[in-house]
C-alpha cells in the first residue's frame, strides 16, 4: 500500500484513493490480496465504508462514528458500508465486500480506453488525406489506444503516417490469403505493411442499409480465427438493427448472442476488442441514451461471461459505435461498461481529438 494503512487499534482511520495506491501497484497487489489487507484493518469491531464514486476505501472507528461525524451514511448517500465485529465471521464479510468492489474496480481500470475512426469510403480525393492524418496525429495517445479505418485504396498511403502509435486497421479482409481472389484483402499484404490489426462485421458488410451482404456470422468466426492465427488483433463489431431494438433490450441481447455463439471460444482480451454498433445510429444522428448503451454493454458483457469465461469479460474492450461525437462522448465515456467508440463521421473531423480527450478523462 506504501504510504496506505490501517492502524492497529480500532479508532485509527486513514483515507486514501485507490487510484493512488491500487492502479499503479497491481504488479504488486491482486484484488484478493488489497481485500484481505482492508478486512484486517477491519476486524477489530471497527466499521467500514467504501465508496465508489470516489474510488476510495474509509476505514473508521465504530466507535467515532455517530450523529456528528461528517463521515455517517446520512450525510454521504450512496456508499456501501458495513462493520465487522473481532471475529473470523466479521473478516469474512469484509473480506466479501472488499473483494467485489476492489475487483470490479481494479477491472475496469485494466481495460485501457480504445477509440477507433472508420474512414469507410471517404475521403473522395488523395489531396484530402494529410488533414485526416493530422486530426488523429493531434490525439493524445498516453491514455487511450487510437486506431484507423482508411478505405482500401488509401491503406497503403496511411500506413506510415501515424506519429502518435495510432494503428491503421483496414475495414476487411478474407479467409483465405494470397491468391485468386478478386476484390479482397489478406492479412499476409497487410502484415508486409508493418499492419498488425483488422477490422471485421460492420453492419454495412453484413447487409444492412440495401448492401449486398458479404459476410453473415459464420463467415466471420472463419475470419476472425484465421486473423487470430496470423498473429493479428482484430476489432469485431456486432449490433442489431432498428426492428429488433424496439423489441426491448432482452431482444438485442438475443440477437449479440446468435453473433458472438461461434467465437465465444477465440476471445481473448489481448486480441480482439468488442465493437458494438447499434445499426440503428449509424449515420443517422441518433444514438443511445447512456444508460440504454450501458445496460447493452453490461449485458454483452454478462453473455461473455456466461459463454467464455468471467475473466475474458472483465478484461475484453467493448466499444459504442452508434453516432458517437464530442457532444455525447463524455456522458457515454462516463458509462462502466463503455471502454471507447468506433467512430465513424465525426472521425473525419477535428473533434475526434475531443472524443479521445473526453474518454482518456473519464477513464
Amino acid at each position: 500500500f506504501g504510504s496506505s494503512h490501517f492502524g492497529s487499534s480500532a479508532d485509527q482511520c486513514v483515507v486514501q484513493p485507490l487510484s493512488d495506491f491500487v492502479i499503479p501497484r497491481l504488479e504488486m497487489a491482486t484484488p484478493l490480496g488489497l481485500a484481505l489487507v482492508v478486512a484486517a484493518g477491519c476486524q477489530r469491531a471497527a466499521a467500514f465504508e467504501i465508496v465508489p464514486g470516489v474510488q476510495s476505501l474509509r476505514h473508521v472507528s465504530s466507535v467515532a462514528k455517530g450523529a456528528g461525524d461528517r463521515f455517517t451514511n446520512a450525510q454521504e448517500p450512496g456508499r456501501f458500508a458495513g462493520a465487522s465485529a473481532p471475529t473470523g465471521l466479521g473478516l469474512a464479510g469484509a473480506v466479501a465486500a472488499a473483494t467485489a468492489v476492489l475487483g470490479a474496480t481494479v477491472r475496469r481500470a485494466c481495460r485501457r480506453p480504445v477509440v477507433g475512426g472508420n474512414w469507410k469510403c471517404n475521403p473522395e480525393s488523395m489531396k484530402a488525406l494529410d488533414g485526416l492524418v493530422a486530426n488523429i496525429n493531434a490525439c493524445d495517445t498516453s491514455k487511450c489506444d487510437v486506431y484507423v479505418c482508411p478505405s482500401p485504396l488509401h491503406v497503403a498511403y496511411c500506413a506510415d503516417k501515424f506519429t502518435n502509435n495510432a494503428l491503421v486497421t483496414p475495414q476487411n479482409c478474407n479467409f483465405k490469403g494470397c491468391g485468386a481472389f478478386t476484390g479482397e484483402m489478406a492479412v499476409e499484404q497487410m502484415k508486409d505493411m508493418g499492419i498488425s490489426q483488422v477490422l471485421i462485421g460492420h453492419s454495412e458488410r453484413r447487409g444492412e442499409f440495401g448492401i449486398l451482404p458479404m459476410d453473415d456470422n459464420t463467415t466471420l468466426a472463419t475470419k476472425l480465427k484465421y486473423i487470430l492465427d496470423a498473429g493479428m488483433t482484430c476489432v469485431f463489431c456486432i449490433g442489431e438493427p432498428k426492428e429488433i431494438r424496439e423489441k426491448g433490450l432482452d431482444a438485442v441481447l438475443a440477437e449479440m448472442d446468435a453473433q458472438m455463439t461461434q467465437i465465444y471460444s477465440l476471445l481473448d482480451p489481448e486480441k480482439i476488442i468488442i465493437a458494438y454498433e447499434p445499426v440503428w445510429a449509424i449515420g443517422t444522428g441518433l444514438t443511445a441514451t447512456p444508460e440504454d448503451a450501458q445496460a447493452t454493454h453490461a449485458g454483452i458483457r454478462k453473455l461473455i461471461a456466461e459463454k467464455a469465461s468471467p475473466a475474458v469479460a472483465d478484461g475484453i474492450r467493448i466499444q459504442y459505435g452508434g453516432s458517437a461525437n464530442a457532444a455525447n462522448a463524455a456522458e457515454l465515456s462516463a458509462q462502466p461498461d463503455v471502454d471507447g467508440f468506433l467512430v465513424g463521421g465525426a472521425s473525419l473531423k477535428p473533434e475526434f481529438a475531443e472524443i479521445v480527450a473526453a474518454i482518456s478523462k473519464a477513464k
